[in-house]
């Protein structure tokens, strides 16, 4: 088969697969492995579609983009005062707009097709149907992601040269505000759908031999949608207020419809086994795995956070010390000449061939539903809050026992310990609405972290929450400040330049994404 791969016009075609039967220890041997393949069909192209770089910790991933880039915006890695610290590396940021279209979007529009070639009404149409529509749920994750980095993307008409016949159809962007009301709109409509959704045992059957990230449940499917609804309600809830929290109080007031992910054990994420082990952690983080300093100086070590021992290491010294962003360079260059900075834990991230790509957790929910609770009733706040702090605190301590071949676990606190933390003074949940709302925030971007710094630099730019201090680099004239956005591939400007015009007056390091206003 003849492959025509055109990136950056967002029109291409993908290998097809073919998963018979597909078992986690038949995925590398098909879905790597194209070229073995004669013929696709829905549980091979379903699976194809979770094997994403992007999701797990790979090294290329961390390495050039999630580190250096969205670390440093998100102030969630410690970097130096150095030259052109805000500045994105513009082949990596194509990459990963690359890997998204002939990726994500590409192998979904391969399902389409597959999918409509059933006969409407039919057995196999309507056991299907399942596949696509969780296949769909996934995607929309990731569409919302790209979204909050780029602004107005190229989705409806994206990814549709082999859905055509090879017709070449130059992608026109959506806007990042209809795309998010669209998303939004179908999200729920999924949701309804996999309430009541009774396909052939089967098509569940067959299912569970090709999910990698809930084993077939379907009701953790429904968690998902039902949490990633929230996520993007409370991310759209300053730019509409009113539409966030009708959706937001549609699914907390409806448990039994609209399910969420309520512990840990729920959490969304693909498990790193077999051929999707990450082996390559350790040189993913090879780029940075300092401390950043206001997450370890001004809020953990003053709090006594039980967390710190699973996040990052001690120094020479037996302490724990960030990248403080207001010394000068040469100054941090001598304290980290001199040992002085603690570093990324190596059993839970460096060195942990186990980590799993995480892609939405019960921690960020909770805190979703703290915030929610204190902007406009309907729960108690506090509650939710220090549930989201517990089970972040379990979370992490989750992660550094899944390393089975390198260092010794921490021991999790006891109860004792984490009220105590519960009860600091920085920590504690209070009677002033502004003080609980900087607190939330910044308790959800602690738990994002490293390995989530896509949402913790969504959610800061969303809340300002914590107040973080960023030096400016007086040596960029293109980003003196940490961008707003990424800026789209030079490729876009060259291959689809008349759809480009549309959005070339946005292409800039300060234009906010639409939800972005405080």
């Amino acid at each position: 088969m003849k492959k025509h791969i055109i990136y950056i016009l967002l029109i291409f075609t993908i290998p097809v697969y073919f998963i018979t039967g597909c078992k986690k220890s038949d995925f590398d041997d098909n879905y790597n492995n194209p070229e073995k393949t004669v013929n696709s069909n829905i549980e091979g192209l379903f699976a194809g579609i979770f094997d994403n770089g992007r999701v797990m910790p790979r090294y290329w991933n961390l390495y050039t983009f999630h580190i250096p880039m969205l670390g440093a915006y998100s102030q969630t890695i410690g970097y130096g005062n150095g030259s052109k610290i805000y500045e994105q590396a513009i082949n990596y940021t194509e990459n990963r707009w690359t890997d998204y279209y002939t990726g994500t979007i590409a192998r979904y529009r391969e399902l389409e097709k597959k999918y409509a070639t059933y006969e409407d009404g039919s057995v196999e149409k309507t056991g299907y149907q399942l596949f696509l529509e969780i296949a769909r749920l996934f995607v929309y994750d990731q569409t919302a992601q790209i979204v909050d980095m780029w602004g107005d993307i190229p989705f409806n008409t994206a990814g549709q040269l082999n859905a055509t016949g090879g017709d070449i159809i130059l992608a026109s962007y959506d806007t990042d505000k209809d795309l998010y009301s669209f998303i939004q709109q179908d999200l729920k409509r999924i949701a309804d759908y996999l309430a009541t959704a009774a396909p052939d045992p089967f098509y569940t059957g067959q299912l569970q031999k090709s999910d990698y990230v809930n084993d077939g449940s379907i009701l953790k499917w429904r968690k998902y949608c039902n949490s990633l609804r929230l996520r993007l309600a409370m991310r759209t809830s300053n730019s509409d207020e009113a539409g966030s929290k009708a959706i937001v109080q549609e699914i907390l007031g409806n448990p039994t419809q609209y399910p969420i992910v309520d512990n840990i054990d729920e959490t969304i994420q693909i498990v790193a086994e077999g051929s999707l082990e990450t082996g390559d952690m350790e040189s993913g983080f090879g780029i940075n795995s300092l401390a950043p300093g206001h997450m370890v100086e001004d809020i953990m070590n003053p709090s006594n956070d039980p967390r710190l021992p699973v996040i990052f290491s001690t120094n020479k010294n037996g302490e724990y010390h960030g990248v403080i962003n207001t010394w000068s360079s040469a100054r941090q260059t001598d304290s980290s000449t001199a040992g002085y900075y603690s570093r990324y834990d190596s059993v839970t991230f460096i060195k942990n061939r186990n980590f799993p790509g995480i892609i939405l957790t019960a921690s960020e929910v909770s805190f979703i539903k703290a915030e929610a609770y204190e902007r406009w009733g309907g729960g108690n706040a506090k509650t939710a809050y220090e549930q989201g702090i517990t089970q972040s605190i379990d979370f992490y301590y989750y992660l550094n026992q899944l390393n089975d071949s390198w260092g010794t676990h921490d021991t999790p606190p006891t109860q004792s310990i984490v009220n105590t933390f519960l009860a600091n003074s920085l920590v504690a949940y209070g009677a002033d609405q502004a003080e609980n709302l900087k607190k939330i925030g910044t308790q959800k971007w602690i738990d994002f972290g490293i390995m989530q710094a896509n949402q913790a630099w969504a959610e800061y730019k969303r809340t300002k929450y914590p107040e973080l201090n960023f030096p400016i680099d007086a040596s960029s004239t293109l980003s003196p400040n940490p961008p707003l956005r990424l800026l789209y591939p030079s490729t876009e400007r060259i291959l689809n330049a008349k759809n480009y015009e549309a959005v070339a007056s946005k292409d800039n390091v300060t234009t906010k994404v639409f939800w972005d206003i405080k």
